[in-house]
């Protein structure tokens, strides 16, 4: 799942203003102060074009992707399929908390906020973000085991359990709320990663083949 997460879903949240970045000349590009003034604002609003076509049009995409992905890699686990029916209709709507969870928190706390512009040359430029995402590596089998005890699932149940789902509807469904708190409590904090976007100026255009995010593909 942790794959599943990190490689498909950086999402972004922010657009740039330009108090957020830094604007850098390398030593020795000849370059006027207009020019840096007028090509940083452009390369500017390419970004802000990126980020808000994330933010109108391709988030809703991503998370509905991310939903379907994530519970379908769950149902073709192989001890998954081995369950019996009460079994899997228990995990169906443990990973469906876990997984709303964590797109609640993608949502919110996912950004992208733009650190700086560097020319490295007159036509070249290197633009520094930092993208901001939910730490998805807290979430472990301690937010499973901690939800149990506050359940008050004794050690001699769990050890006795041959299907978890044989658990009391009471303690099923405290086991639910406590583990949505966990989830929560673990994705409320966030890893950061820094990326570079270069742009080239062709015939006086600034444009970059670097991306954002990748949308998934298609099934």
């Amino acid at each position: 799942m942790k794959k599943i997460l990190l490689g498909l879903f950086i999402l972004g949240t922010l657009g740039m203003a330009q108090s957020n970045y830094e604007v850098y000349v390398k030593s020795g590009v000849k370059i006027s102060q207009s020019e840096v003034d007028r090509d940083s604002k452009e390369i500017e609003n390419i970004v802000n074009k990126m980020i808000n076509d994330y933010e109108t049009r391709d988030k809703k995409i991503m998370l509905e992707k991310f939903r379907a992905i994530t519970l379908r890699e769950t149902k073709n686990d192989d001890d998954y399929k081995n369950f019996n029916a009460k079994d899997k209709e228990f995990y169906d709507k443990m990973n469906e908390i876990m997984v709303n969870e964590m797109m609640i928190s993608l949502a919110k706390t996912a950004k992208y906020v733009p650190k700086s512009i560097l020319f490295t040359s007159k036509n070249i430029a290197k633009v520094e973000i930092t993208e901001i995402v939910p730490n998805f590596d807290n979430i472990s089998n301690t937010d499973f085991d901690r939800a149990i005890k506050k359940a008050g699932v004794t050690d001699e149940e769990m050890n006795n359990l041959e299907h978890i789902s044989d658990l009391s509807n009471q303690k099923k469904e405290r086991f639910f709320k406590y583990l949505s708190e966990e989830i929560k409590k673990e994705l409320s904090e966030t890893t950061e990663e820094n990326r570079s976007l270069e742009f080239k100026k062709v015939s006086g255009k600034w444009q970059t083949k670097d991306k954002l995010y990748d949308l998934p593909e298609s099934d």
